[in-house]
């Protein structure tokens, strides 16, 4: 039971709540049972831990393309607002994303940011099946632990999403609550290695090694084709292309990156798991040395695979017309 010198603090933290969520699109009915039992204490800490959550959300809009434009489209579609996952961030999504602001008080400008994502994900876990399931399969995938797309979450999905959160240091349940959310769509470069870097980030660390890159348009903006960009590129794919020139000795020259131009896909250049490397004779005959030839590609290119334990690591494709390898780490 609480003193009486207590009940006004505890009234004055649920008022604190309850103004607090409202400023940030957050309608009364999602808060009332917080705002019920709030203490001080436990209201500042909730607020600490919001702010950290919120603050690790990507902004996702038009133009845009990738799995976390996918997975704002599988969760509209566990919404209610059905739409095709092709991870392209077009109209017909803009469209949907307002019509699912309005509904939530949100300000429908079309912009997936932090409101909005909150408002978006829903907690999902061991015997959950649909859109949000699938969502969360294909982040996995992303971020490094590959699970079938099903829309099942089975004891597969549920031990790769354990494993996930123990690497982001959360609460291994299994369960995909919004701080799990949150990690999975912004990455970050856990165990996994699937998390993402920016452009500053990734050519940082390549410059570090030794490794520099070239684009015909002397750019790095990646919504331009003649541009070699690394923005999102994904940690596994950087740290691949370092362990090339470690083992190799070669002159390294990434020719292409994360930008549009290429083709799409799951294992794309857009989604960070591509890289074109100058194609010398040095690299070729490293990779002649270190893989097997294992397939020609439809558009003529031959693949040389690197596997472990029978899983494929590594495709380099022989893109001579080009002068490059095109480079894959899965």
């Amino acid at each position: 039971m609480l003193t009486t010198a207590e009940r006004p603090r505890r009234s004055l933290a649920a008022s604190v709540l309850l103004a607090t969520a409202l400023a940030a699109g957050i309608t009364a009915t999602d808060v009332t049972s917080a705002a019920a039992t709030a203490l001080p204490g436990a209201a500042r800490a909730g607020s600490t831990a919001d702010t950290a959550v919120r603050a690790s959300w990507p902004t996702v809009k038009s133009g845009q393309r990738g799995v976390d434009v996918a997975t704002v489209q599988l969760l509209l579609t566990a919404r209610g607002y059905t739409l095709t996952a092709d991870g392209v961030f077009g109209s017909g999504t803009a469209a949907k994303v307002k019509a699912f602001q309005r509904a939530k008080h949100l300000t429908a400008d079309g912009i997936v940011g932090p409101n909005t994502w909150t408002k978006l994900v829903m907690t999902v876990k061991s015997g959950s099946r649909g859109a949000a399931v699938k969502a969360v399969q294909r982040q996995l995938t992303d971020n490094g632990y590959a699970v079938t797309a099903d829309g099942v979450f089975g004891s597969g999905t549920a031990a790769k999403v354990k494993a996930f959160q123990r690497a982001k240091h959360l609460t291994a349940n299994g369960v995909v609550d919004v701080q799990t959310w949150a990690a999975l769509v912004r990455g970050g470069g856990g165990t996994g290695g699937g998390g993402k870097l920016s452009d500053a980030q990734a050519a940082a660390r390549l410059r570090a090694a030794g490794i520099t890159r070239s684009s015909s348009g002397n750019c790095t903006n990646r919504n331009n084709k003649n541009c070699t960009s690394l923005q999102d590129i994904r940690v596994r794919t950087v740290d691949g292309v370092i362990a090339l020139k470690r083992k190799s000795g070669c002159r390294i020259v990434i020719t292409g990156g994360t930008e549009v131009g290429h083709a799409g896909g799951t294992y794309s250049h857009w989604n960070g798991y591509k890289v074109d490397v100058a194609r010398t004779s040095c690299v070729t005959n490293y990779i002649h040395g270190h893989s097997r030839k294992h397939h020609k590609r439809g558009d003529g290119a031959w693949v040389w695979r690197v596997t472990s334990g029978g899983r494929t690591v590594i495709d380099y494709a022989d893109e001579n017309w080009a002068n490059h390898w095109d480079v894959t780490y899965y």
